[in-house]
């Protein structure tokens, strides 16, 4: 595995590149908040112990403004002194126009020749295309804002939501309202303890995840997503986030293994 640092449009990225000599195996974006970016290499590492065989780059890039760049819309009224301004679009449009491309640029190998119609000229011709599976994942508000990327931008071939934040106001009717992307795989995980809250917001955590994974559930069995997982962990919201993170990355790459517990 080799790891290192670059930073595309001022904003910081890590990458953990445990990948084969083509740099075929899928990449997997994920949001870091300013404690992740301090160990955000072990998640990696727990990631290629699960699925060893597996060639794959994790691709994590700083979030400065939580709150901000990781809600998907606006909704202040939650917590005291906490504002979530529906910043989530703008990180969306780096993502998708600056960070990928350029990850792309500097591997450089995942094309394919592919025959597309030219209509000025009305003949087949050869042109150039990215052929790559992308996951997103992310951890608690980037769980919320990983799942929200991946119905909005349909790019994703998966995604895992560890302990996301679906008591997010909005996060049901938002999914209500939008298709899921065909023949795809979602992850979900929650702690045994994170919806015994005070917080009658937070405590919502349990019900809309439940709901939530009965519906992918269906999903499944109707043939419209090829998997869904739903993890219930030990612990609280701050029990060991790297492990449950990298598990549900690690189920995303090979939803036949038997993961392993907390």
């Amino acid at each position: 595995m080799v790891t290192y640092e670059l930073e595309i449009d001022e904003k910081m990225c890590y990458v953990a590149d445990c990948n084969d000599a083509i740099n075929s195996g899928p990449f997997i974006f994920w949001p870091l908040d300013p404690v992740e970016d301090e160990n955000w290499s072990e998640v990696a590492v727990l990631v290629h112990e699960m699925v060893p065989e597996i060639a794959f780059t994790i691709i994590g890039f700083k979030v400065d403004s939580w709150d901000f760049e990781m809600s998907p819309w606006t909704a202040n009224d939650v917590f005291k002194g906490r504002k979530f301004e529906g910043g989530g679009k703008i990180t969306l449009d780096w993502l998708v126009n600056s960070l990928m491309p350029e990850i792309e640029k500097k591997f450089n190998t995942a094309f394919i020749l592919s025959e597309v119609w030219d209509t000025d000229k009305d003949i087949e011709v050869e042109k150039e295309e990215w052929y790559r599976t992308y996951y997103i994942a992310g951890y608690s508000l980037a769980g919320l804002f990983s799942l929200w990327t991946y119905y909005e931008s349909c790019l994703f071939s998966g995604v895992c939501s560890a302990s996301g934040s679906l008591w997010f106001p909005g996060v049901k009717k938002y999914v209500s309202e939008h298709e899921l992307i065909d023949d795809t795989k979602i992850y979900l995980s929650l702690g045994d303890r994170e919806e015994k809250s005070k917080n009658k917001v937070l405590a919502s955590v349990g019900n809309t995840t439940r709901e939530l994974s009965v519906y992918f559930g269906h999903a499944v069995k109707e043939g419209i997503l090829a998997d869904f997982k739903y993890e219930v962990e030990k612990g609280n919201h701050f029990n060991n986030p790297q492990f449950r993170l990298a598990k549900g990355i690690a189920w995303l790459l090979d939803s036949s293994i038997s993961l392993p517990k907390l």
